[in-house]
């Protein structure tokens, strides 16, 4: 009995030394935050300074990447396979590529219970406290690792979970709900590391939890600036 009078008082206090240090408030305010998270980033670039991004993905064990191209606030195209998908922040189109020497299929809307996801792919690529309104939820702790915790809800319904490390400034792990809903179990990313690409930082590639279990992806070829044809954005579907 004695035993457990001491164990339950140790236990109490574990629990909410936890509790506080997962809530404590930051010296910092969450401008700040976002502020420094930009520099470590972009350097000394304006908001304004980073218009496009192109990138290549090799996920899911495949050799040949997929080519993304995103152009801020909301354009994004996603060539992976035979398959390319359009979004201009409103809507989203899919096109079936043809064989060679063949053209390509008519585009096809894709379902508006999807379109959400577009804006979430769009976020994991260019973090979305930098775009829309956001929320700080404290500093979260687990071991030795200390993150500010940054919120986003996306218009169309999606969110994400940002944790940007204290010291660096740089995110090092994301959770995401596709399309908001709060009974849906969230999809955890955690972010390998960054490269150098011409003084602006881009993340090596994350590891997450797949239908075989853990699968790492990863990132090449990033390119900041590039110039894009504004066809590559265009949705004519019928």
């Amino acid at each position: 009995m004695k035993i457990m009078q001491r164990i339950i008082p140790v236990v109490l206090l574990s629990l909410l030394l936890t509790v506080y240090v997962k809530g404590q408030e930051s010296e910092l305010t969450k401008e700040q935050i976002i502020e420094r998270s930009w520099r470590a980033m972009f350097g000394d670039a304006e908001a304004k300074g980073i218009q496009t991004i192109y990138y290549e993905a090799y996920f899911h064990g495949r050799k040949e990447p997929g080519r993304h191209y995103f152009k801020r606030p909301h354009f994004y195209r996603n060539e992976s396979g035979k398959m390319i998908l359009v979004f201009d922040g409103k809507k989203a189109v899919m096109i079936t590529k043809g064989e060679e020497g063949e053209k390509a299929g008519k585009p096809e809307w894709v379902d508006s219970v999807y379109w959400a996801h577009f804006e979430v792919d769009i976020a994991l690529i260019f973090p979305a406290f930098f775009e829309y309104s956001s929320e700080f939820r404290g500093i979260y702790s687990e071991g030795d690792d200390n993150a500010y915790e940054i919120f986003v809800d996306l218009p169309m319904g999606g969110n994400v979970t940002y944790f940007i490390d204290t010291t660096t400034f740089l995110i090092t792990r994301r959770l995401v709900s596709w399309e908001g809903d709060p009974e849906m179990e969230l999809w955890e990313n955690l972010i390998t590391g960054y490269r150098d690409y011409n003084g602006f930082l881009f993340e090596e590639g994350y590891s997450f939890i797949g239908q075989g279990g853990r699968e790492n992806g990863y990132f090449e070829n990033v390119r900041y600036n590039m110039e894009f044809d504004e066809a590559l954005f265009q949705i004519n579907a019928k």
